[in-house]
């Protein structure tokens, strides 16, 4: 789940926030700051990787925290919550700012974009764990079955999506190929990993019987279970 840290001095407004975020199935507030001088350390501490940033604090501004965010954690996805819509101009050099709202805009609002970002995150997360299982498989980054291997996985987890013979089309088209070029490349790609595979340690990673070789089912199947994890 990822984590969301609320910057903001207004207490009714922060514990609103926080309820909202905590109501979505994507993110947790892990904290609220109400003081400018403890937001950075405490994003230090805690690594959240969404801040909702109120520009107005007590102590250091948010103009300030801003520039500590871009110089040392540009991982940090930022949204800004303010009543100074005149900041607007001056925060739209950061890259860490990915929107902005005027508090006359309901909490709700910034939860929506909250859940939308988290979304990002979580799908990114999990591109990183299929690359590295797929690795540690024994698939070559430079094929390309491997590459539509990867894809496959990630339309079944954002799709949910079961059927090959239908993700071979999707892939198709967003790659503008033939889905019978895409089945042959996957099916290449799988059969060399096979060939110099741990054949034992396949076998057990992928739930195979004694005698039984991996199919395409079968690998995305139980890649995509260990991404779920």
């Amino acid at each position: 789940m990822v984590k969301v840290l609320i910057a903001e001095d207004n207490v009714p407004i922060s514990v609103h926030l926080s309820n909202v975020i905590n109501f979505t199935k994507e993110a947790h507030a892990i904290s609220i700051v109400n003081n400018g001088t403890e937001v950075y350390q405490t994003i230090k501490t805690l690594k959240p990787e969404i801040v909702i940033l109120d520009l107005k604090l007590p102590g250091e501004d948010g103009l300030e925290i801003l520039r500590k965010i871009e110089e040392n954690s540009k991982e940090t996805k930022v949204i800004i919550y303010s009543g100074e819509p005149e900041y607007i101009a001056k925060v739209r050099g950061y890259e860490s700012v990915v929107n902005f709202f005027s508090k006359t805009q309901p909490c709700e609002t910034v939860g929506v974009e909250v859940q939308r970002i988290a979304r990002e995150i979580s799908f990114k997360y999990k591109e990183d764990k299929i690359y590295d299982i797929l690795f540690k498989l024994g698939f070559q980054p430079s094929q390309k079955g491997t590459e539509f291997i990867k894809d496959c996985i990630e339309i079944s987890i954002k799709e949910h999506e079961e059927n090959l013979k239908k993700i071979y089309q999707r892939i198709a088209i967003i790659k503008g190929k033939k889905a019978y070029t895409i089945k042959a490349d996957v099916q290449v790609a799988i059969h060399k990993m096979w060939k110099y595979a741990n054949k034992e340690k396949v076998r057990k990673f992928l739930r195979l019987g004694d005698y039984e070789e991996p199919s395409a089912k079968n690998v995305v199947t139980m890649v995509k279970y260990y991404v779920a994890k």
